[in-house]
């Protein structure tokens, strides 16, 4: 990392740095898996600026053509080096979600390496609407009930806790729905095997 302690330098960073780190940043919220720290990523985030600015050379020769200082040239530089990118970014992290890329590539007769980290990750992230789950835990016990959009399935790989916004009693194999809705918090470290009806 640069050494910040002349005017240069921040200049710098910020033509070369932040542009990546904001399309990686706005990517990262579309897509799950461990966050990088700034010293591991600002390699990462300078090919990604440049890769960045190969594409709007059009709108940083537009930026350019700014001589006389003023508003005009403040939000024309702001639009380049922040609102551009969180676009970007926000463009990647959709396509990357749907896939896009990875079925490109794929018609292409290539094996692409998966976007999402694991398969726990990629499960709940394609989740959309109620649907059944059923969770046996470590000790054989099972809690049923609905997987929906007041659940959550931690995307941090050092705790894979579930909460499932609303427990069926399960008897005899048959499930039905509680009079009072009870949701459930389940600890990574009590989870075995997790079912999901799709």
């Amino acid at each position: 990392m640069p050494d910040l302690k002349n005017i240069e330098s921040i200049y710098l960073v910020l033509g070369f740095v932040v542009p990546g780190m904001i399309v990686a940043y706005v990517r990262a919220q579309f897509l799950t898996g461990r966050i990088r720290t700034l010293s591991e990523n600002v390699l990462a985030y300078i090919v990604l600026t440049v890769l960045y600015y190969g594409v709007a050379a059009p709108f940083v020769e537009f930026v350019l053509t700014f001589r006389e200082p003023g508003r005009p040239k403040i939000f024309a530089w702001l639009g380049l080096i922040i609102v551009l990118p969180a676009f970007v970014g926000l463009v990647l992290g959709i396509l990357g979600q749907n896939e896009f890329f990875r079925r490109f590539l794929q018609l292409c007769r290539t094996n692409p390496i998966h976007a999402t980290p694991s398969a726990w990750d990629y499960t709940f992230a394609k989740i959309r609407g109620d649907q059944f789950i059923m969770v046996i835990l470590s000790d054989g016990a099972t809690v049923s009930g609905i997987f929906g959009s007041q659940s959550f399935a931690s995307s941090d790989p050092a705790e894979r806790d579930l909460l499932i916004q609303e427990v069926y009693d399960e008897e005899c194999g048959s499930w039905t729905k509680r009079t009072e809705q009870t949701a459930i918090l389940i600890p990574a470290k009590e989870i075995k095997h997790v079912q999901i009806w799709t």
